[in-house]
């Protein structure tokens, strides 16, 4: 939770423009904590703790640049703190690639698989890799993400488990104070 405040949240008196298409005066920026290898040891150790319990999952992955760092910390970890063979890794790609294989699923699809993804708003990027994962012929036994940010009516979580580490409710009270060091 320190990693996440210290180098994961960003905070502006101007609105930031969320992925979601939303505008927030405050961003999770994760790919700064998962670029520190304590912070991606840790997410990396606390997700496969979740996946393990809730799914014994074979195969974690997401829509590409957000899921990257987060499944890759997960299945060095499986690999640490299993008994098996670990958990494999698959990358959806947003954009089909127009040479080699031209595959929108790169990796390993192997059931259960679990979705992962840094901070989920409305889930648009869950549910293009969950459709992704469904167009390859399997399914998706769940998902888990390090932050969920607590929208109401998510459309993800009416199909699918969700799981995080963390809620926006968690950070709330600091982001509120950050917010009034802006104005």
């Amino acid at each position: 939770m320190e990693i996440i405040k210290r180098n994961g949240i960003i905070v502006s008196s101007q609105p930031i423009i969320l992925s979601s298409g939303e505008r927030s005066y405050y961003y999770y920026d994760l790919k700064m904590v998962l670029a520190d290898p304590v912070g991606a040891t840790l997410v990396g150790e606390l997700l496969y703790d979740i996946i393990a319990r809730e799914f014994s999952a074979k195969s974690v992955g997401g829509l590409e640049m957000g899921a990257i760092p987060i499944s890759t910390a997960i299945i060095i970890g499986s690999i640490r703190r299993s008994s098996t063979e670990g958990i494999k890794q698959f990358i959806v790609r947003r954009n089909v690639k127009t040479h080699g294989s031209g595959k929108k699923v790169e990796g390993y699809l192997v059931d259960p698989v679990v979705v992962v993804d840094d901070v989920m708003t409305k889930g648009n990027s869950v549910i293009l890799a969950i459709e992704a994962v469904r167009n390859e012929g399997y399914s998706t036994a769940g998902v888990v993400l390090v932050i969920d940010r607590e929208v109401p009516q998510n459309p993800v979580k009416d199909k699918v488990k969700c799981f995080s580490i963390f809620n926006h409710s968690d950070f709330k009270e600091y982001i509120n104070e950050k917010l009034k060091e802006t104005q």
